[in-house]
């Protein structure tokens, strides 16, 4: 299966813009990871599995990435062995999760193939731009930095104030 330019030129600025000391790459073929990596920082440590070497318990749990990037891999999984890598990966393995997949709508009968709900209710977001890049593909991506925003009812501002007590009657 071929990657279509315009994704791997996508993944590639990914990479460029978190500038990762360890790169994880996960069923990337040569034309991948020559284009992606073109864009790691020199010192980057890049690390590649196969698809097959994706499910097993190739990576040891105290290794950790600042970055995995997931490509060809999902569609070759079963949806539970694709759901518990993106969890290892998400949960143990990296800071920063980004995968590829071959699109879908939420409404198809497949269920082998990944839609953008499967994405959401793992904590992934959708590159925008990717479903423009290229017809049928999609990337989701993965950060603990941004996973989640802080809501505004949840600051200082509305709950015990110590500056607030005598201010306002509760």
């Amino acid at each position: 299966m071929k990657t279509p330019e315009s994704i791997q030129t996508l993944l590639g600025s990914v990479v460029a813009e978190r500038e990762p000391g360890r790169l994880l790459l996960i069923g990337a073929t040569d034309a991948d990871v020559s284009r992606i990596t073109a864009c790691a920082p020199d010192e980057c440590n890049v690390v590649r599995l196969s698809a097959d070497d994706s499910s097993a318990s190739a990576l040891a749990n105290d290794v950790r990435f600042d970055l995995a990037v997931v490509i060809h891999t999902l569609e070759t999984l079963s949806p539970e062995a694709g759901k518990r890598l993106l969890g290892r990966l998400r949960n143990v393995l990296a800071q920063s999760v980004v995968a590829s997949v071959r699109a879908r709508s939420d409404d198809a009968d497949d269920h082998t193939t990944w839609c953008i709900s499967d994405f959401i209710a793992m904590g992934f977001r959708q590159y925008r731009t990717s479903a423009q890049l290229a017809a049928g593909w999609s990337v989701y991506r993965y950060d603990i930095h941004d996973y989640k925003t802080t809501p505004d009812w949840l600051s200082s501002r509305y709950w015990a104030n110590p500056e607030r007590w005598d201010k306002e009657r509760w």
